[in-house]
């Protein structure tokens, strides 16, 4: 019986030393792993910070963009209105001219009519004048 109980107790401590290398082993594992997830935590940390980053860079240049695009649309519709007033003012001076262009053009035509007619009809617009 001696045999087997060293023999036991030698399978025995074999089996713990096993134990304790695999605890061991286990303990190397998981510092391993502490370590990655450690990194990869960090890794997360900085990647957040410059996505966070950017999206302020962003935020800050399309607020830019749309301040620089209402004031050139109110630029843009301030020069609209303006040469409208513009056309305005032209088309009013143009109907301006022509309402005198069509007065002189008529009284002309009436002191033609006038003349035409004193000269087609004074011989005897005289001789009616000189009769009396």
């Amino acid at each position: 019986m001696p045999d087997e109980y060293e023999y036991r107790q030698a399978k025995i401590e074999d089996a713990i030393t096993k134990l304790t290398q695999v605890s061991a082993d286990l303990n190397k594992m998981l510092a391993v792993h502490e370590l990655r997830l450690s990194q990869q935590e960090k890794i997360m940390d900085t990647l957040i910070d410059a996505l966070e980053k950017r999206r302020n860079e962003v935020d800050g240049k399309l607020t830019n963009v749309y301040s620089t695009m209402r004031i050139e649309d109110k630029n843009i519709l301030e020069e609209i209105e303006h040469l409208r007033k513009e056309s305005n003012e032209q088309f009013d001076n143009f109907s301006k001219k022509l309402n005198d262009l069509e007065k002189f053009m008529w009284t002309y035509m009436g002191a033609f009519s006038v003349i035409a007619f004193l000269l087609a009809e004074g011989p005897k617009l005289v001789e009616l004048v000189l009769k009396k």
